[in-house]
């Protein structure tokens, strides 16, 4: 072969090879500037900034830190303590009788001025609470058969929403209107309240409730027409019920006593000392449609009657005086009720002061004064001193968890009337707060 043939090969030999190296080392070079680029845009995008990088190495030298003692934190424990409020409110009536004046009564106002008037003076206070409580008197029915009696009274059942709108979670049901429609109205009221999301109780019917980790029971007893024994019988089954759910505070609400009385009977006497007896930490009455005063019995509150409240019953009333009662409760990191504190929001069933217009209204100036005094005078006739006297007015725990009785005047627009008493009834001075033992000084202590 020829000479110059194969050293012309050879240089081509060498001259792809030499190109072959090039394209290597240029695609190489075109690879890192990609993977360079990739990697700066990747940083530029990547949802942990340095500033959160920072956090989570904090966080996790934080984490490693707890970890590594030994009274390590668990992820979730209870509050040293806990208080929730309730609001209870008296009789409620969300319709009409069948003979009223149909340009004034409660279904006439309800076409006029609409379902959330009714309750839209009070709303605030009620959504401010934890939990609220009415007594509702008739039914929320389409029924038409009612019982044979002279009062009945029924609303339509979207009437409802006068109360779910209004923040009022618990109904009781345990008085002597619930079966005016019988009892097709009543299950009838029971279904719609219960899709409206509010809790039923009354009668056999108990109901607990969970708040902030406290499991709240709830009793509801009629005795109108019945004998104290029988409404005894009642009363300990209910509140055993409730116990055996595991109910850290107990609630009793009693339909009881005579209509415009203001002082309770003896069998109102009788069977709150027992409910308190047997486990409840709170007894409330309505029925009277009057104010009756407050009594505390071994330490525990009784407000006998708290009057009507949004009363469609009646489009007249003698007395438009009422309260939203406000008791708040403390409990400690154990679940035990270590205080209670009182407070009354003095109120009106109506918000026009010559008739009833179905609209309670928060009571101002002099009238909510009148109120306020109205309570202590009702509650002094039955062994309770309620004093105005603010030269205790801080107060204070003692190591054993107890709190002295004692008031400070609130300066709030709410204005609330405020007291407390002790989880086991004792003031400062040793004494004790309970009926039981013949001191008829007990004091709830109410701002002047």
């Amino acid at each position: 072969m020829d000479k110059n043939k194969l050293n012309h090969n050879a240089d081509r030999g060498s001259n792809k090879q030499q190109q072959l190296y090039l394209n290597i080392a240029f695609f190489g070079v075109f690879a890192c500037a990609a993977l360079i680029f990739l990697l700066l845009a990747f940083d530029k995008i990547s949802p942990v900034s340095e500033h959160k990088k920072a956090e989570k190495e904090t966080l996790s030298t934080e984490a490693q830190s707890e970890t590594g003692t030994e009274s390590a934190t668990p992820k979730e424990t209870l509050a040293a303590e806990t208080s929730i409020t309730i609001s209870l409110m008296g009789d409620c009536t969300l319709g009409s009788a069948p003979d009223s004046d149909q340009y004034n009564n409660f279904d006439a106002y309800q076409s006029v001025y609409g379902i959330d008037y009714f309750f839209q003076n009070v709303k605030s206070y009620l959504e401010g609470d934890d939990l609220s409580i009415i007594n509702l008197e008739g039914a929320l029915t389409t029924a038409e058969n009612s019982a044979s009696k002279s009062d009945v009274y029924k609303g339509d059942p979207s009437y409802v929403s006068a109360l779910s709108n209004s923040s009022i979670e618990a109904v009781n049901l345990a008085n002597d209107h619930t079966e005016d429609y019988g009892t097709a109205g009543l299950t009838e009221t029971q279904t719609t309240l219960k899709d409206a999301g509010i809790t039923t109780f009354g009668n056999d019917d108990t109901s607990v409730l969970e708040i902030k980790g406290i499991k709240v029971g709830l009793v509801g007893i009629s005795a109108i027409d019945k004998q104290v024994s029988e409404c005894r019988t009642q009363l300990t089954n209910d509140i055993n019920a409730v116990k055996e759910q595991g109910a850290n505070l107990i609630i009793v609400n009693f339909h009881w006593g005579a209509n415009g009385e203001t002082t309770p009977d003896s069998d109102q006497t009788t069977l709150a000392h027992a409910a308190i007896d047997a486990g409840a930490d709170l007894v409330v009455g309505h029925h009277p449609h009057v104010l009756q005063g407050m009594e505390v019995y071994n330490g525990r509150t009784i407000f006998y009657s708290l009057g009507s409240f949004c009363d469609g019953a009646n489009m007249y009333s003698d007395d438009m005086d009422t309260v939203i009662f406000q008791p708040t409760f403390t409990f400690s990191a154990g679940k035990e009720l270590t205080q209670t504190t009182n407070s009354i929001i003095p109120c009106t069933i109506s918000s026009d002061s010559t008739f009833n217009n179905y609209q309670p209204t928060p009571a101002e100036d002099s009238e909510k004064t009148r109120i306020e005094e109205k309570v202590k005078e009702l509650s002094n006739q039955i062994g309770n001193s309620i004093s105005g006297d603010n030269s205790d007015a801080n107060s204070t725990s003692g190591s054993d968890g107890n709190t002295t009785a004692s008031s400070e005047s609130e300066t709030s627009s709410e204005s609330e009337t405020s007291s407390e008493t002790s989880s086991d009834g004792s003031n400062s001075d040793g004494s004790n707060n309970s009926a039981s033992d013949g001191n008829d000084s007990t004091k709830l202590f109410l701002p002047e």
